[in-house]
């Protein structure tokens, strides 16, 4: 059986087995060389849609697939999903082994705070709370040691007050700017064992359009993703639902 290892763009170990095949996303030529396939988006590609395929495929099928799993994961999430997820589904269809290097599907939507306030960042087209409740249930299948944070555990705080304020969470985008800036930062300081014990799945995905924002729609509800100032606030706030999210959905394969 063919070996690929799938490796992103994120911080993190990277050992390369002496066979296996390489995959690499949105590259210079300079990196690309070492790679046995080389995806890019089209925005890099300058292309108008669709990914551009440069290398080795593991099936002749490989573009067709990509072009179809685009499509239905875009149904799935919302949004278009990022290169690296729409691979994974891919290459699971060719039952080739899988390792997957320096990608948590969670990158940080933290803004400079000199940037373009009228600029989403490239983090923020995709729906990473979206993509790590579907990759997760494909875990059994891959090699990617990456994927799984730690949990720390906390002291309990009320749950009535994070459930109340998780269902003003959901109608962000309609709340006063000050008062969603306080819910923000509010929500931003509990922990994801507290989300865990007072949050169930269904819920979690209504809140999973709240972080991203779709690309060529001139005006977002989530102004939150523009804010410079309050980008912290948002990247914390992310971080720990998708910590809670990855204790919820391993519980759920537990019981299953």
């Amino acid at each position: 059986m063919d070996e690929w290892h799938i490796v992103g763009n994120g911080p993190g170990d990277l050992v390369l087995k002496k066979d296996e095949k390489v995959i690499r996303f949105n590259q210079p030529l300079t990196i690309a060389s070492s790679a046995d396939l080389l995806i890019t988006n089209s925005k890099l590609a300058g292309i108008e849609t669709g990914v551009l395929v440069q290398g080795e495929v593991p099936s002749k099928l490989f573009c067709k697939k990509l072009e179809a799993n685009e499509k239905e994961l875009e149904s799935l999430l919302g949004c278009k999903p990022s290169i690296g997820l729409l691979t994974l589904k891919t290459m699971l269809e060719f039952g080739v082994t899988i390792n997957v290097s320096r990608m948590t599907l969670l990158p940080s939507l933290e803004r400079p705070l000199d940037y373009n306030k009228r600029k989403a960042l490239p983090a923020a087209y995709h729906n990473w709370l979206g993509e790590r409740r579907l990759a997760s249930g494909w875990m059994d299948k891959l090699n990617w040691p990456g994927f799984e944070m730690k949990l720390a555990r906390h002291d309990k705080v009320n749950g009535a007050t994070i459930i109340r304020h998780c269902f003003k969470l959901q109608s962000l985008p309609s709340l006063p700017k000050e008062e969603a800036t306080q819910l923000l930062k509010g929500l931003s300081e509990v922990k994801p064992m507290t989300w865990l014990e007072h949050i169930d799945s269904s819920t979690l995905k209504t809140l999973e359009s709240l972080f991203f924002v779709l690309r060529g729609s001139c005006i977002s509800p989530n102004w939150w993703l523009y804010d410079n100032e309050l980008s912290t606030v948002v990247n914390r706030l992310q971080k720990n639902l998708a910590l809670a999210q990855q204790a919820l959905l391993f519980s759920e394969k537990v019981k299953a």
